[in-house]
């Protein structure tokens, strides 16, 4: 959860947004807001929860957050609360959220007496939470849960712990150019390492995939593509110059799981991976895109002004070739 306001500020081009080109050039012009109508993502939350705790503090949590009395409630009925509190300044709310729900069996009375018992107390906590991201109980313990765990755990302590060689940043912003483009990017830690003048890269992670299944979430997601441009982020900014080092270590990132906390890993990207990243390649029978190519389809497609199409399919007057599966 990014929560500098200079960095929020700046129109300086994050990886995140950078790879969506690498989908459609339509969703690089994506602003990227969430809808009002729109209900937090239970992994977000979590996510965004742990990383606050973690690299700023409670103070920080508790306006971004809001803990409600009571649990969610389940099914159509939580998402009938929902809609209801979105709507509750609508004098038609309750037949907008009963049509929402998509409930078919219960008439609209008969939900509107249920939610007096299931859903009551829910809604006033969203209404009391108004502004804030709201999560239950249970959600509240995860988080907690998963700090604890990396704070304390052998395995990943050692990051969070300022000693007289390491020096921990969290939230730590880069800026710096690359091919014409400003850039930005915000780590979640970088650890200073003064004997070997080297800085270190951090990325946390809380997920729900088995620890040991999380290397087909870093595909999937891409965090190749992060490491790598926070890396270059690194060697173009004024970071090593700052910090008096003279190289850039493996980037790390610490995993937890979201539901069960207690056996984190750090995964190592190495050099490969970090040009992957970067220069891309085939992995699988397949091309990707790192983010040097990525940054020059957004320049074709600002030079041309044209997003409806992949750069390919404008280069090739609209005709796609099919191509033989490769195994």
């Amino acid at each position: 959860m990014i929560t500098d306001q200079q960095y929020l500020g700046s129109k300086a081009i994050s990886q995140s947004k950078l790879k969506k080109i690498l989908t459609h050039p339509s969703n690089f012009l994506d602003d990227n807001s969430e809808s009002e109508f729109d209900e937090p993502k239970v992994n977000i939350a979590i996510g965004d929860g742990v990383d606050i705790l973690l690299t700023q503090n409670e103070d920080a949590f508790f306006e971004k957050f809001h803990i409600s009395t009571v649990e969610r409630p389940t099914g159509q009925m939580g998402d009938y609360v929902w809609s209801l509190f979105v709507h509750r300044d609508n004098p038609d709310a309750e037949e907008i959220a009963y049509q929402e729900a998509g409930f078919k069996r219960d008439t609209l009375e008969k939900v509107k007496q249920r939610f007096e018992a299931e859903g009551a107390q829910y809604f006033h906590d969203l209404v009391e939470g108004e502004n804030k991201t709201v999560i239950t109980p249970q959600q509240f313990a995860q988080i907690q849960m998963a700090k604890e765990t990396l704070l304390t755990h052998p395995f990943t302590s050692k990051y969070f712990k300022n000693t007289e060689r390491y020096e921990v940043h969290y939230q730590y912003p880069i800026y710096f150019d690359y091919e014409g483009y400003e850039c930005k990017g915000l780590l979640d830690m970088l650890i200073i390492d003064k004997e070997e003048r080297a800085v270190y890269p951090v990325d946390i992670k809380t997920t729900n995939y088995k620890i040991d299944s999380w290397i087909a979430n870093f595909w999937s997601l891409r965090y190749d593509f992060q490491a790598a441009f926070y890396t270059h982020g690194i060697l173009f900014s004024d970071t090593l110059y700052k910090f008096n080092c003279d190289k850039i270590g493996t980037f790390r990132f610490i995993v937890v799981n979201q539901t069960n906390a207690k056996n984190p890993l750090v995964f190592e990207a190495g050099p490969d991976i970090i040009k992957f990243g970067h220069s891309g390649g085939k992995m699988i029978s397949k091309e990707y895109d790192g983010f040097s190519q990525a940054i020059k389809r957004l320049a074709w497609h600002t030079e041309n002004d044209l997003w409806e199409y992949r750069m390919e399919d404008y280069l090739n007057n609209g005709v796609r070739p099919i191509n033989l599966p490769k195994l």
